[in-house]
Formats: C-alpha cells, sequence, structure tokens
C-alpha cells in the first residue's frame, strides 16, 4: 500500500514539474497611452540616449538622415517612450518598424521583451513617438526598436536602436 501511495504522490509531482506555467499569474498585455508632450519635454526625455545624425555628405544611400530612441519615467511606475525617425527630402514614409519594451529583474543578466508595437510610421519624412506605459515595479525596463524610412518599393532603409536603461 506504501509502494502506491509513494508512487500516485510521484507522479503528482512530476506533473506539477512539467506544467508550471498553467498555475503561474497571467500577467495582461500592457496598454501605451499617447503622451501629449512639448517640443522642449520631448528634446528633455531623448536627451536620455544618445541621437544619431547622419552626414549627408559621408552616406551612400541611406534614407535616415536623424533617429533617437530613449524612455524616462514619471511617478512610480510609468514609463515615458520618446523616439524620433526623420528622413530625407524625398523620403514618403518615416517612423519605427517594430519598438520593444524589455525588462529585466535586477539580478539577471538577460532582457526578456515585455510588450512589442510593430508598424508605427507615417506617409511623411518624419514621425515623433510619445507613448506613456504603466509597468510593474521591480524590474529594470530599456526600448529597442527599428526606425524605418521609405523612398519608394525599392529603396528602405531600417537602423536598430536601443535606448537608455532605467530601473522602477
Amino acid at each position: 500500500m506504501k509502494k502506491i501511495i509513494l508512487s500516485v504522490v510521484s507522479l503528482i509531482m512530476v506533473m506539477f514539474t512539467l506544467v508550471p506555467t498553467a498555475f503561474a499569474a497571467n500577467e495582461q498585455t500592457p496598454e501605451w497611452q499617447d503622451l501629449i508632450l512639448t517640443q522642449e519635454e520631448f528634446n528633455a526625455i531623448l536627451a536620455n540616449n544618445t541621437i544619431y545624425t547622419v552626414d549627408e555628405n559621408t552616406r551612400a544611400t541611406g534614407l535616415i538622415s536623424l533617429y533617437a530612441i530613449a524612455i524616462s519615467k514619471s511617478g512610480t511606475n510609468t514609463l515615458n517612450i520618446a523616439g524620433k525617425t526623420t528622413g530625407t527630402a524625398d523620403v514618403v514614409k518615416s517612423g519605427f518598424k517594430e519598438v520593444v519594451v524589455q525588462r529585466r529583474a535586477s539580478s539577471s543578466a538577460s532582457w526578456t521583451d515585455y510588450v512589442t508595437y510593430e508598424d508605427l510610421y507615417v506617409d511623411i519624412g518624419s514621425y515623433n513617438l510619445a507613448k506613456a506605459l504603466t509597468v510593474p515595479t521591480g524590474y529594470q525596463y530599456r526600448v529597442t526598436c527599428i526606425h524605418y524610412a521609405k523612398k519608394n518599393i525599392f529603396s528602405v532603409q531600417k537602423i536598430d536602436n536601443v535606448s537608455n536603461i532605467l530601473t522602477f
């Protein structure tokens, strides 16, 4: 009888270890909000990270002349995201192909994707991204993105970029 009980308990323990995600708390996908900023506030957020400008005399075929992504915090758990993609005069569509908010626990070395947004662009040569996102505390956050500019169907440029890091 002891053998049967021990086998059943062992089987239950094995089942719990094989399906740990079934019992994990489900987090809801966060929704970001449009952030209304003055030009000075927008520039102040961008100043938290490098703003890249491309010299027209040194680039061969690039369509993006300026690009930046940065984050700041407001309150205890609001992450502000500011980004900019500026194309050359002949660009007809600009923006971000992808924006990924990543996080990691303070003791971790690896980043995990928290939320991803895709295809954020407009049919003009410059796009400013200003969003706010409520995030859980206890993590470090950063944003990775792909800046995007299009001249025509045959001429497209994409540039990867990473924001500064903040701890919440």
